[in-house]
C-alpha cells in the first residue's frame, strides 16, 4: 500500500497539476524503497517485542518465533532498517538537503520506541503509528516539491502540498480509528502482556464507542471536504461516498453493537479497504481539483 500510494501521489496527483519534480526516477525509487524498508523494519521489531501478546492475539498468523526465530528476526530488522536509513542518507545527499535525512532517522526511531515503550501506553502508540502513516504521504511532497520552490512556482507548489496535507490528515484519522479497533481486537493478549492500552484500561465496549465518536468526527470532515471541493464531478463524489464515507459510517454504527473479536476484525478490514479505495481515488480527486482550479 505504501508503494502504491507514493507512486499514485507522484504520477497520479502531481503530474496533472504540472508541478516541478526534484527527484529523478532513480531518486524517487530510493525514496519509496527507503520508506518501505523502514516500515518493514518497524513491523518486524513490533512482532519481536509483541511475541507474548501475539501468541494469544494471532496464534495462526505469527511469523516471529514460528517460521522465523527471534535471532533471525532481529537480523532482518537491522538489515531492513539500516538499509532504509542508508538509502535515505544517499537520497538526502543527492538533493543536497542533508537535514532531510532526519525524517528517515526520526521515523525509524519512533517505530522502535513505539514497539519498545509506547505500544503499551493508551492512545500514545495509536497516535505514533498514525503519524508515521501520514508522514509516508507528506514525505513525497517534502522531497519532490520543497527543494525546487522559488519565486515563480511557490504558489502552485504550496497549493499542491496543502492538498497533500489534506490527504495525510484523512489517512491519519482513518488509521487512528483502525488502530484503536485493533487494540480492542487484541485486548486478551494485551492484558496478558500487561499492556496499558485503552481497551485494557476502559474496557472493550467503552473504547469501541470512543472510536465511533472519532469516526463520526472524521466522517463529518471527509463529507464536508467531498461536497465542498469535489461536488462538480459526480463520479468523484460517488467514489468518495460509496468507497469511504458509507463504509466509515457503517463502521461507526457497528462499533456500538460489536462485542466479538471477529466483528472487530471485520470492521478493521473494512477501514483498510476504505483506505485503499482512498489511495486509488487520488488521481480522480486530482483531476476534479485541477479542473475546478
Amino acid at each position: 500500500m505504501i508503494i502504491g500510494m507514493q507512486c499514485i501521489i507522484r504520477y497520479g496527483f502531481f503530474i496533472p497539476f504540472n508541478v516541478e519534480f526534484t527527484l529523478s526516477v532513480l531518486g524517487f525509487s530510493f525514496l519509496v524503497l527507503a520508506t518501505v524498508l523502514i516500515a518493514a523494519g518497524g513491523y518486524i521489531i513490533n512482532d519481536i517485542i509483541d511475541v507474548t501478546a501475539d501468541k494469544i492475539n494471532k496464534p495462526k498468523r505469527r511469523v516471529i518465533g514460528v517460521s522465523i526465530d527471534l535471532k533471525r528476526g532481529k537480523l532482518l530488522y537491522y538489515i531492513f532498517t539500516f538499509g532504509g536509513l542508508g538509502l535515505g542518507f544517499v537520497l538526502s545527499a543527492m538533493i543536497q538537503k542533508p537535514f532531510y535525512f532526519l525524517i528517515f532517522a526520526g521515523t525509524a526511531m519512533a517505530l522502535y520506541l513505539y514497539s519498545r515503550f509506547f505500544r503499551k501506553i493508551a492512545i500514545v502508540g495509536n497516535i505514533i503509528v498514525s503519524i508515521t502513516i501520514a508522514l509516508s504521504i507528506i514525505i513525497v511532497g517534502v522531497f519532490e516539491l520543497f527543494p525546487i520552490v522559488d519565486d515563480y512556482n511557490s504558489d502552485i507548489q504550496m497549493l499542491i502540498f496543502g492538498i497533500l496535507i489534506d490527504f495525510s490528515l484523512a489517512a491519519f484519522l482513518l488509521n487512528f480509528i483502525r488502530e484503536i479497533i485493533k487494540d480492542v481486537e487484541d485486548i486478551q493478549g494485551d492484558h496478558v502482556a500487561r499492556y496499558k492500552t485503552l481497551p485494557v484500561i476502559l474496557g472493550a465496549q467503552r473504547t469501541a464507542r470512543i472510536a465511533s465518536v472519532i469516526g463520526l468526527f472524521s466522517l463529518t470532515l471527509i463529507s464536508w471536504y467531498t461536497f465542498t471541493y469535489l461536488y462538480d464531478q459526480k463520479v468523484t463524489v460517488a467514489v468518495m461516498f460509496f468507497g469511504i464515507i458509507a463504509p466509515l459510517g457503517y463502521v461507526c454504527t457497528q462499533l456500538w453493537e460489536a462485542d466479538k473479536k471477529s466483528q472487530f476484525t471485520k470492521l478493521s478490514l473494512i477501514l483498510k479497504i476504505a483506505m485503499l479505495i482512498g489511495i486509488c481515488a487520488i488521481p480522480l480527486i486530482s483531476y476534479t481539483l485541477e479542473n475546478a482550479s
